[in-house]
């Protein structure tokens, strides 16, 4: 619907020509109306947007701490293993020390039949002494070493922790934005609705004509046709998005029955094999910008918080906002990029 009352405008005007000079106070209130309603939405469309984003940065964020948490606890488990492997070694070699009581140089020599067995047993000696002092050297690095990763899992821990919380609130906040928008929508002057309807039929069966005449292979109706048309490749992004069509709008939703624009773009690509990030604000990012001049079908569209899908033709599939579906749309105008992957 919001689309539409963008433009209400022409529509009033036209009518205006048809009117006597008395009509002329109700239709300025109408356009008025009209105008301030599509303002509205628009910036309500705009937060949703956002706090989508939010929502899922949040998420991807508490998912990196928790496998951080993962990473660091296996070290953890490791370093356990071989703190005690040294500890029960030097456990031994202080037994076997006591037992045998301290070894002098005298011991050696005297319990020596020659200077050879002497300088070796000796060196032995020497070495082994060596090997023990490595042995703490190494104990107390473990142990400084594990110290440090209780700390990072403890860090972690709390960041995944902070992160869902946020998540969790921001999901809040925009299902009571959803429910406000459809308040918003519910209490549409019927007048202003029945011109936007009428507005909105027109450009789609303009936009149709144009679109059928760009892409005569198909034989599926782009507004309503949920199968995939004859001439695009069912197992391709384009594919996916055709297969998507009439799916409802749902704040956060990743699919496989109810999406929202990121989500939308991010199942289609994934189904496909090709992963990509689930924001808008990711998508951006991540993809290579594209001028709309030469975007081609499968490419993702870009504005400032909402994305779609090209198929072609000056025409593209998106999950608009609450309360609408999952469908083609033409209106190229109000993107600034493509993103291609």
């Amino acid at each position: 619907m919001t689309a539409a009352l963008a433009a209400i405008m022409a529509i009033v005007l036209c009518v205006g020509f048809c009117l006597s000079d008395a009509n002329a106070t109700p239709l300025s209130d109408k356009k008025a109306e009209a105008k301030a309603a599509k303002e509205k939405l628009d910036a309500m469309n705009a937060e949703l947007d956002a706090a989508s984003d939010k929502y899922y940065e949040a998420l991807e964020a508490h998912d990196a701490a928790v496998a951080k948490m993962e990473e660091t606890q296996a070290r953890i488990d490791e370093l356990k293993v071989e703190i005690q492997k040294s500890q029960d070694e030097l456990s031994d070699r202080a037994v076997m020390m006591y037992r045998n009581g301290q070894t002098s140089m005298v011991d050696v020599l005297l319990g020596s039949r020659s200077y050879k067995d002497f300088a070796t047993t000796w060196d032995m000696l020497n070495s082994l002494n060596d090997d023990t002092a490595d042995l703490i050297t190494l104990n107390k690095s473990l142990k400084a070493e594990a110290e440090e990763l209780y700390e990072e899992y403890s860090k972690q821990e709390k960041i995944a922790a902070d992160k869902l919380a946020e998540a969790e609130a921001t999901k809040k906040e925009a299902e009571a934005l959803v429910a406000q928008y459809q308040e918003e929508v519910d209490k549409l002057d019927a007048e202003v609705e029945k011109l936007i309807e009428e507005q909105r039929k027109a450009e789609e069966e303009a936009a149709r004509r144009a679109w059928s005449n760009g892409n005569t292979g198909g034989t599926v109706s782009p507004s309503t046709g949920a199968n995939v048309p004859p001439n695009v490749n069912a197992n391709s992004v384009v594919g996916y998005a055709y297969s998507r069509l009439g799916c409802p709008y749902v704040w956060g939703a990743e699919g496989p029955n109810s999406f929202d624009c990121s989500g939308l773009t991010s199942w289609c690509y994934a189904q496909c094999g090709v992963y990509i990030p689930r924001t808008s604000g990711a998508q951006r990012a991540a993809g290579t910008v594209i001028s709309l001049a030469n975007a081609q079908p499968g490419d993702v569209l870009w504005m400032s918080g909402h994305v779609g899908i090209y198929i072609g033709g000056g025409a593209y599939i998106h999950a608009p906002q609450p309360g609408d579906v999952v469908k083609i749309a033409y209106n190229m105008g109000m993107w600034s990029c493509a993103l291609r992957f």
